[in-house]
């Protein structure tokens, strides 16, 4: 049987880059599955580093996996800018397991594992812009079986 992993940041990409709010605040779809070119300013988010484990029975396999996504904003918009957007970041993904359609598998559970807000200096000699930088993780569990994401609610796995 195929992993997920595909599937699931197909999923997430989907949700963050239609999930008003977060576009709204971020003033475009500025949201990248990967490190975004240079000529992209802030504010965006990136669909970071992600794991994935093992998390079967005896009877059915399943992964349980870690999702990480980074926000960044200019030092001048302030570290609020930044936990803005991971509380939109939040609204679109914890416990919102029927608005992501994991093509092929079910997704049984997502929820927030904590977030930073830390201040990063310009990585590009010469630049003046300082950013504040955010980054946030979730926590996916995830079994074979028909694809949801309708936006009906489903009973969730139980731990």
């Amino acid at each position: 049987m195929a992993s997920p992993d595909n599937a699931l940041q197909a999923a997430l990409y989907r949700r963050l880059t239609t999930y008003a709010p977060l576009t709204t605040a971020l003033g475009r779809p500025n949201v990248f599955d990967f490190v975004p070119p240079a000529t992209v300013t802030a504010p965006y988010v990136v669909i970071g580093e992600d794991t994935l484990t093992d998390w079967d029975t005896k009877t059915d396999p399943g992964w349980d996996g870690t999702l990480t996504i980074h926000v960044w904003d200019y030092q001048k918009a302030g570290r609020k800018s930044v936990k803005t957007l991971l509380g939109h970041v939040y609204d679109a993904l914890h416990r919102q397991e029927s608005a992501l359609a994991v093509t092929g598998f079910l997704l049984a559970e997502l929820r927030w594992d904590g977030f930073q807000a830390t201040f990063q200096e310009a990585g590009i000699e010469g630049e003046n812009d300082h950013y504040y930088h955010g980054v946030t993780r979730y926590r996916a569990l995830v079994e074979p079986g028909a694809t949801v994401g309708t936006g009906a609610p489903f009973p969730v796995a139980l731990l």
